[in-house]
């Protein structure tokens, strides 16, 4: 086997192996970006619940402070 043919030859297969590692690469990158939609969905809705859920317990705090307020006061007769 000459030098020439065991050049092509050793670059034919790492030529083969790059092509390989490309694939997966590509595959990989895939993958990762469908996950990353995946989770950016399911993270927004958990933050979207914990606010509602953060108002909610605002909303019902004021509501309660207003009632303890309006139950102390005294109303002077006139």
């Amino acid at each position: 086997m000459t030098l020439v043919q065991t050049i092509h030859k050793t670059k034919k297969v790492n030529d083969h192996h790059l092509w390989k590692l490309a694939k997966q690469g590509a595959a990989l990158l895939t993958g990762l970006w469908w996950h990353t939609k995946a989770y950016t969905t399911v993270f927004g809705i958990m933050l979207l619940t914990f606010a509602s859920l953060g108002f909610l317990y605002i909303h019902w705090s004021g509501r309660k402070l207003t009632q303890i307020f309006k139950h102390n006061t005294v109303v002077e007769p006139e």
